[in-house]
């Protein structure tokens, strides 16, 4: 089966995960790292899960899951190690109309979480559609040994210089030489050691080496 690769902005949605062990801590960190609002439905929780609680970081019902829970869940999680309630999870995830990834079941997950890493605003993730998640982790520690921080510099450049390009320059072919030249750039030392407050300068010269009139 073929997946079809996404990112999704999480900010402020509601995304329900049922269970509170350690599987369910693992999602609930990295929905809060999405800023995702986060509801979770256990009569348990593990240490960490109950410290995210105190500091209000999720919202907790502790008891078992029910059916309505779902209501204008955007993703659902089901990690839970009880089989029916898996099953029910899924059932009621597809009635509302809600993603659902169930824990050690692709097969009957709506989506699948890859293996992920970041560095800055560069998230890389990798999928094997679920046939070898163990391979899928040895590819993301492979690639993180060779992606460097150098690649958190770049990205903070890159925002601003993108907000610069964007309301210097009209046309868009001329936007996207600009952007090339960038990407092209990255090897070089002062793209390796720039900051974004240079991001202004370093476009504008930039646009002269390249001829490029701007709108002011």
């Amino acid at each position: 089966m073929q997946y079809y690769p996404i990112f999704l902005d999480l900010r402020g949605r509601r995304v329900v995960v049922v269970g509170g062990g350690k599987v369910a801590e693992r999602k609930v960190r990295g929905l809060i790292r999405a800023q995702a609002t986060v509801h979770v439905i256990s009569p348990s929780l593990t240490p960490r899960l109950a410290l995210l609680a105190a500091k209000q970081k999720v919202a907790v019902t502790a008891r078992a899951y029910r059916k309505g829970d779902l209501k204008r869940a955007a993703l659902v999680f089901a990690a839970t190690n009880d089989p029916a309630t898996q099953r029910a999870i899924r059932r009621d995830a597809e009635a509302a109309g809600a993603f659902v990834n169930l824990a050690d079941n692709p097969r009957d997950s709506t989506f699948l979480l890859p293996a992920s890493f970041s560095q800055g605003d560069l998230l890389v993730a990798i999928s094997t559609s679920g046939a070898s998640p163990t391979l899928a982790r040895r590819l993301r520690k492979q690639l993180q040994a060779t992606v460097g921080s150098d690649y958190r510099a770049y990205l903070r450049f890159m925002r601003e210089a993108r907000r610069q390009v964007m309301g210097l320059i009209p046309n868009q072919q001329q936007r996207a030489r600009v952007f090339r030249k960038l990407a092209a750039d990255l090897g070089t030392d002062w793209v390796r050691t720039a900051k974004s407050s240079q991001a202004p300068g370093e476009v504008r010269k930039l646009l002269r080496k390249l001829g490029i009139k701007t709108r002011s």
